[in-house]
């Protein structure tokens, strides 16, 4: 065969294995990662950084004991407030049912100068308030405020054996209302109420029943009374 041919298919051959076999890409000159900078961190907000703990012990078991509690102290009674001379006043006018009696001094009717409430003695009644005031028509203007707000029509007639009512328990003729008033009425708890005005002594008492039986309230107001008309008995002007 010629050497012309030979050569030519030599270049043939050499030039089918080029094309046949990959050539893999020079290798480019590495550049360095870019890593990007750490956020400023002002040392006075961020806590220092601390090793890495090292794993705690699992505690070994100790026996349980029954927890040992310390009573709770009881508590101080609360002495209570010494009278003063109004209020002593008033507890000394007292002539019967009422005892036990304490100070009554943030929650007294409009213009009262004292006050007390007392216990009693009587079935059927569980507490008595007695207050004093400067003169009778502030001792009548707390009366009717109070008689007014039960919604009870003054002059309509103290029936305590019946419906309840307002009105005089001393006749007084023509000069105007009497100031010798008294009340009975059951208030919107379901309790038996009596108010009654003291006019000279300048007192207003004020009685809360147990039950809605206004008759209880009644007969201990004028108890032992021997007047015609009634006088209440429930307290008196001391000596």
């Amino acid at each position: 065969m010629p050497k012309f041919v030979l050569a030519a298919s030599f270049a043939a051959v050499v030039i089918l294995v080029g094309c046949a076999a990959p050539t893999a890409p020079s290798p480019s000159p590495s550049t360095p990662a870019v890593v990007p900078s750490p956020t400023p961190v002002d040392p006075t907000l961020a806590p220092s950084p601390s090793a890495t703990p090292e794993p705690t012990p699992a505690p070994t078991a100790q026996p349980t004991e029954a927890p040992v509690t310390t009573p709770s102290p009881k508590p101080t009674p609360r002495p209570r407030p010494a009278l003063n001379a109004t209020e002593r006043s008033l507890k000394a006018g007292i002539v019967h049912t009422a005892v036990d009696c304490r100070p009554v001094r943030d929650a007294l009717p409009p213009r009262s100068i004292g006050g007390i409430e007392c216990a009693s003695e009587a079935a059927g009644i569980a507490r008595i308030g007695f207050y004093l005031f400067g003169n009778d028509q502030d001792m009548l203007d707390a009366y009717y405020a109070r008689v007014d707000r039960e919604g009870v029509e003054i002059g309509s007639g103290a029936d305590c054996y019946g419906t309840g009512g307002e009105s005089e328990y001393v006749p007084w003729g023509d000069d105007g209302p009497a100031p010798y008033r008294h009340a009975c009425f059951v208030n919107d708890q379901g309790y038996a109420n009596y108010r009654l005005t003291l006019p000279g002594s300048h007192v207003y008492v004020g009685m809360l029943g147990r039950s809605k039986d206004m008759r209880i309230l009644d007969d201990v107001a004028f108890l032992g009374s021997r007047d015609t008309p009634g006088f209440p008995t429930l307290w008196d002007q001391p000596m």
